[in-house]
């Protein structure tokens, strides 16, 4: 009887795992949520705000702190960038293409503020070029951007809708 009961029990685990939604992997190690889909649509539905910045070896990046703790954050429209928080708003434009992010350049204003915004706005600049593997975990209440340069480094960025600031 215990047996049965346990077959059973298991069963009804089992089948309620095989109701997770189904995943795919852009990264060792990343998950990625089927839905939302990685698109502009989803890109300019939400401002994407820097959670956490860590090189390849998962230590915290020093220099992209300051974004972590203040609200440092990406906005995107149809096919450009914009980059706010730090000290200077940075802009550009970017191609979705196959789970990458390619960035064109990023330009920016030239304010002088305090010098710890404008070595975030250096951070934000070197690691916000090229290609950048991309993809969605979450979804669409909670989604999370997750982006990561060739040499390793990934930027963890949490959406909220962008009609909300």
């Amino acid at each position: 009887m215990k047996k049965i009961l346990v077959v059973s029990a298991l069963s009804l685990l089992l089948g309620a795992c095989a109701q997770i939604a189904p995943v795919s992997s852009s990264a060792p190690g990343t998950a990625v949520m089927t839905s939302p889909s990685l698109n502009a649509t989803t890109l300019s539905a939400y401002h994407w705000y820097l959670v956490k910045a860590e090189d390849a070896r998962g230590r915290d990046i020093p220099a992209l702190q300051t974004g972590v703790n203040a609200a440092l954050y990406l906005a995107f429209s149809d096919q450009s960038i914009s980059v706010r928080g730090g000290c200077n708003t940075q802009f550009g434009g970017y191609v979705l293409k196959a789970g990458a992010l390619q960035l064109k350049g990023l330009a920016s204003t030239m304010m002088a503020c305090d010098s710890a915004l404008m070595e975030l706005d250096q951070a934000v600049a070197l690691h916000l070029k090229g290609d950048l593997a991309a993809g969605l975990l979450g979804d669409a209440r909670t989604p999370v951007l997750v982006l990561t340069t060739a040499g390793g480094d990934v930027l963890t960025l949490e959406g909220k809708p962008a009609s909300v600031k």
